[in-house]
C-alpha cells in the first residue's frame, strides 16, 4: 500500500511532520473515511459502512488533539479521546460526543437510519477538526 508509510503518524517525532502537518493528514484521512461511507452499493453491509462513518469520527478527533497538544489516551476509543480534550478545555460540540453511540457493537444489524446518523456526526466531526486545524480555531 503506497500509503502506508506515510501515514505511519502516531505522535509528533524529532524531525517528523510539524503538528499542523500531522493533524491535516488525520483530517485527509478522516475525509477518505467518510468517502468510503458513503459509498453505498450492491453487496455493501450498512454495519461496515457504519464502521467507516465511526472511524472518521475517530480520526477527526484525532486531528483536534493532534493540534491541541493533547496526548492520546491510551485507551483510543472516541469516548476517551473526547474526554482527554474535555480535560483540557476543548469544547466539543455535544452531537461529537454522541457519535460512540450511534453504531452498535455488539453484533446487532444497525438499522439505515443509525448509518445516516453516523455519517452526518461524521461530516460535522470532520467540520469542528478543520475549524480547529485549518481554521486555527482556539
Amino acid at each position: 500500500m503506497v500509503g502506508s508509510v506515510v501515514y505511519q503518524i502516531g505522535r509528533a517525532r524529532p524531525g517528523g511532520p510539524w503538528p499542523s502537518d500531522e493533524a491535516r493528514e488525520w483530517i485527509a484521512r478522516a475525509r477518505s473515511s467518510l468517502a468510503l461511507a458513503r459509498s453505498t452499493g450492491h453487496g455493501v453491509q450498512v454495519e461496515d459502512l457504519c464502521l467507516l462513518a465511526h472511524e472518521t469520527v475517530e480520526r477527526a478527533v484525532r486531528a483536534v488533539l493532534t493540534v491541541e497538544g493533547v496526548p492520546v489516551p491510551a485507551e483510543e476509543s472516541v469516548p476517551a479521546m473526547l474526554a482527554a480534550l474535555d480535560l483540557h478545555g476543548v469544547a466539543v460540540p455535544e452531537r461529537i460526543a454522541r457519535a460512540a453511540e450511534t453504531c452498535a457493537e455488539d453484533g446487532d444489524q444497525i438499522r439505515v437510519e443509525k448509518y445516516y446518523e453516523a455519517v452526518m456526526i461524521a461530516g460535522e466531526a470532520i467540520r469542528f477538526a478543520e475549524d480547529r486545524v485549518v481554521g486555527g480555531r482556539r
